[in-house]
């Protein structure tokens, strides 16, 4: 365990502190993290992109 006298941490170049909870600005970054994991690929989007029209062109071979 640390004392009263124990060294200070060293504070960071660029410190990244969340906002509080429930706050308008913590629901922007859930929401921009949550963009960010799923489909900030433009890799992940081309691919999902070409399994959307061969489905949609899969369907209609099907039915014609």
């Amino acid at each position: 365990m640390g004392s009263n006298t124990s060294k200070p941490r060293k504070g960071h170049e660029h410190p990244h502190h969340l906002p509080k909870v429930g706050s308008p600005a913590n629901e922007q970054w859930e929401h921009e993290t949550h963009q960010k994991e799923h489909l900030a690929s433009p890799v992940a989007k081309i691919i999902f992109l070409v399994l959307f029209v061969g489905g949609v062109v899969g369907l209609l071979a099907l039915t014609l």
